[in-house]
């Protein structure tokens, strides 16, 4: 065990931690928008997302009527995972709710009977 120690680091203490060059582990903080701004962004986005479905949705078309039967089916697909994927990002996320503990109800077990009944 000696000679593996010796070849491999020399008796050096085995290092631990990130290897030079990692990033480190502090990152800045975005800061949190505020009400307009925040809305503004919100806006901003779904209405690059309407965009971008009518831009698909015009390629669909376009590739439907060239008349490519067996690609047709595999765009209706994608047309429909697309579809399906802007309505919810567009939807907004329904609420959790918590689960409220069952309330148990205190039942009384039946008292167990030790003695053995005499066979008659």
């Amino acid at each position: 065990m000696a000679a593996d120690e010796s070849a491999q680091g020399q008796g050096a203490p085995r290092r631990r931690g990130r290897p030079p060059g990692a990033k480190s582990t502090t990152t800045t903080r975005r800061k949190r928008l505020g009400g307009t701004e925040l809305t503004q962004q919100l806006n901003n986005m779904v209405a690059e997302l309407i965009k971008e479905n009518r831009k698909l949705r015009r390629q669909v078309v376009k590739l439907t009527e060239r008349g490519a039967k067996s690609a047709s089916s595999t765009v209706d697909r994608t047309l429909r995972t697309i579809q399906r994927r802007v309505q919810k990002a567009l939807t907004p996320p329904a609420k959790r709710r918590r689960r409220k503990p069952a309330v148990t109800v205190a039942t009384r077990k039946k008292p167990v009977t030790r003695a053995r009944r005499k066979k008659s």
